[in-house]
């Protein structure tokens, strides 16, 4: 007998966070840098990222993308003008 999937399955738990290239540390809140990836600041979506950087005028710094399962973690170098793929945006 099979058996029913449960409705609310699980989302995996996935983090987009912003790492300096150089110290390895991340992006927490108000100008501060932490080494553990938990305390780190959860961005949510990659394009929230681009525009802190740019609107920060940040350089070395890389996209992180953190999973339960360690594996699957992926990092993405970000082009040093951001401003380039990640255009001002007017509401």
């Amino acid at each position: 007998m099979l058996k029913k999937r449960d409705n609310k399955q699980r989302q995996p738990d996935m983090r987009i966070l912003l790492q300096n290239v150089h110290t390895k540390l991340y992006y927490c809140l108000m100008d501060s840098w932490t080494a553990n990836p938990v305390a780190a600041f959860n961005f949510r979506q990659a394009m929230q990222v681009l525009d802190f950087v740019r609107n920060q005028n940040l350089r070395d710094v890389q996209l992180v993308i953190k999973f339960e399962d360690t594996q699957w973690d992926e990092i993405v170098p970000l082009p040093l003008i951001v401003a380039a793929i990640s255009p001002r945006r007017t509401l």
